[in-house]
């Protein structure tokens, strides 16, 4: 037991100081492995001598390994295999030894809450079949129960992940653990059948398999194209020399996933763009917020409007007058790169700063 408790010691300290560094679940497929205790649920023995109660262990080991899928709606749907080991310390008074293995492979269905920040909290459940040992689980006065059967079984799951980076996350999680008083020999005659249910806490880690995530940069400032215009002639004279088009200058910044918070890195660019603007020549600054393709369009095109206010914001900061600021959300249209919908691209999540004369 003591190498349960370091395990998950070592995992709820991981939980406790991880750093902020990415907002929920990433989307996409994903494999994990965990370790935990179980506390048993007191069974009670049905045999041909009748019902007996006994008492099991207070601690044992969990150990599972998942596999699943997660979609950016906080769906998740995974594969589970499940492991542990009751011990019996009594039945119906008398002591005695055995126990009941358990090997589960469940099908489980979570709902992931999204907060916008590294912690999520999730609900769940899970059903499939359970494969059973049952060791000389008995007394001598009520006969042993022995032998292998499989079962159904079903599990209730509450808990919570915290996401370390794009990649990993480190997850804890209650569960309630029972298959459907399985059945096997009887040394009494016949079958017996008991109870097989138990309390799990169970600290485990995640691994999504997603790209890393573009490195944040800044756009270098993009010049419009130059279009010429000849003035007018007025008299018989040496044509004037060519008048060149004003030139509008563009900033791009950008943003973490879900965030509307200015880096410092974007900071410095709007700075720049508020050095360039006051120099003068400029008559308006225009901002305009973009996403990626994660979520719904309702839930971008606020997020890029909060995403445009952020900018609005530091530029008043810095002494721009917001009379002569246009702030707009497009959402994830008018993408920088094209991708499919539901996919993380660092480079959409932006806001584009426009100085025009």
């Amino acid at each position: 037991m003591k190498k349960i408790y370091v395990s998950l010691v070592a995992l709820a300290a991981a939980l406790a100081i991880a750093p902020v560094a990415h907002a929920d679940q990433t989307p996409g497929w994903y494999a994990g492995a965990g370790v935990g205790a179980t506390f048993p649920v007191n069974p009670t023995l049905h045999t041909r001598t009748g019902s007996h109660d006994a008492k099991d262990e207070n601690q044992n080991l969990d150990l599972l390994g998942n596999g699943g899928y997660a979609w950016s709606n906080g769906l998740r749907l995974e594969g589970e295999y499940f492991h542990n080991q009751n011990n019996t310390k009594s039945v119906a008074g008398v002591p005695g030894g055995g126990h009941v293995t358990n090997n589960a492979l469940f099908a489980n269905v979570f709902y992931d809450f999204k907060t916008g920040s590294m912690y999520t909290p999730y609900i769940g459940a899970g059903v499939g079949p359970d494969f059973i040992n049952v060791k000389s689980v008995g007394a001598p006065n009520v006969g042993y129960l022995k032998g292998d059967t499989a079962d159904g079984a079903y599990q209730g799951i509450v808990g919570v992940a915290a996401q370390l980076d794009r990649n990993w996350a480190v997850t804890a999680d209650y569960r309630y653990i029972a298959s459907f008083d399985p059945k096997v020999d009887s040394t009494a005659g016949g079958q017996g059948r008991m109870d097989n249910a138990s309390h799990n806490v169970v600290l485990g880690l995640r691994y999504s398999f997603a790209e890393p995530a573009a490195p944040v940069m800044a756009a270098a400032p993009v010049p419009m194209p130059m279009r010429m215009v000849e003035a007018p002639a007025v008299a018989p004279r040496a044509p004037e020399r060519p008048v060149v088009a004003p030139v509008a200058q563009n900033f791009t910044v950008f943003f973490d996933f879900d965030r509307s918070t200015l880096t410092p890195e974007a900071k410095r660019i709007i700075a720049t763009a508020a050095q360039e603007y006051q120099r003068g020549g400029f008559a308006r600054i225009t901002v305009t917020g973009h996403t990626d393709t994660v979520g719904t369009a309702t839930y971008n095109e606020k997020l890029s409007q909060r995403r445009a206010m952020a900018v609005e914001v530091e530029l008043k900061r810095l002494g721009v007058d917001t009379d002569h600021i246009k702030e707009i959300g497009v959402g994830k249209n008018d993408l920088l790169v094209p991708t499919a919908d539901g996919v993380r691209e660092a480079q959409n999540r932006r806001a584009q700063i426009v100085l025009t004369k």
